[in-house]
């Protein structure tokens, strides 16, 4: 097993990877630092942007430009790194956490209070026709999300109280029921944050303060883990042109990085003997 770092780029809070086949390039947030940057798989030139606030989550569309779970609630990311607010409904002293698109094409992104006050973040569906709503109440951490390859589940962490949940999941009209706890983590030995599908239906998940992934069976039984030489890996996508790299993003905040050179840094893993596919777009 491999690991190296994509880009240069130290991230305050790197999060929510996402991989573009057409590009093979890496985007991902830095939620704390109001700023995003894609970066080369191959080469790791990168390029970074301001946002006008935090942004939790941000996610490609089938126009080559992306959509942003942001600090007040959703917005359009132009090419160039523009936002143009599509809805504002977010109390001040909150945010967007995690965010992805389903197999449909609506972007999902769940909200937490900027002081993690237990049950006050919510898990909101941007459609494809603009509109939103709120599918889920009394979230404390909104964080990872994805989907079964049969599309039949969804999957869905709150990192407080650290519980990965699986959900009967309706790809005609988005809707979700049956809540399971899937997977409890003991929160000790790592928070459960953003996570990822394999092709064949595994469920890999990345524990701040953890230092690595675990990967579980679809029955929430796990099979192995990842050390990944940092303390805190926030999320993970696959990538490259087999979708076997397992991409993962780190934070650099309470870190010596003279003891973890690679926190803060977005981390390419390969010979995992796992694999992804590509983020569904949304539109």
């Amino acid at each position: 097993m491999n690991i190296r770092a994509i880009s240069d780029v130290v991230s305050d809070l790197g999060e929510g990877p996402i991989w573009s086949p057409q590009t093979n390039c890496v985007t991902w947030t830095d939620i704390t630092q109001n700023k995003y940057h894609t970066a080369d798989l191959s080469t790791g030139a990168t390029q970074s942007f301001s946002a006008p606030s935090m942004v939790g989550a941000i996610a490609l569309t089938h126009g080559g430009d992306y959509v942003a779970a942001t600090q007040e609630g959703f917005a359009h990311v132009s090419i160039d790194g523009k936002f143009s607010p599509l809805h504002t409904f977010l109390a001040a002293d909150m945010r967007m956490n995690d965010g992805k698109v389903d197999p449909a094409g609506r972007f999902w992104a769940g909200s937490l209070a900027l002081s993690f006050e237990k049950n006050r973040g919510s898990l909101y569906v941007l459609e494809k026709d603009g509109s939103y709503s709120s599918v889920l109440d009394d979230v404390t951490l909104s964080n990872g999300m994805g989907w079964s390859p049969d599309s039949n589940f969804f999957y869905y962490i709150d990192s407080i109280p650290g519980v990965l949940k699986r959900f009967d999941y309706e790809s005609v009209d988005g809707r979700i029921s049956n809540p399971v706890d899937l997977i409890t983590f003991d929160t000790s030995k790592g928070i459960p944050d953003g996570m990822s599908v394999t092709s064949n239906g595994k469920i890999v998940v990345a524990l701040w303060d953890g230092g690595r992934v675990e990967i579980y069976e679809p029955s929430g039984k796990k099979i192995s883990e990842i050390k990944l030489g940092v303390s805190r890996p926030t999320s993970c996508t696959f990538g490259g042109a087999d979708g076997n790299v397992l991409i993962v993003t780190t934070a650099s905040q309470g870190i010596d990085l003279g003891k973890e050179p690679l926190a803060g840094k977005i981390l390419a893993v390969t010979d995992t003997g796992l694999s992804g596919l590509p983020p569904h777009r949304y539109g």
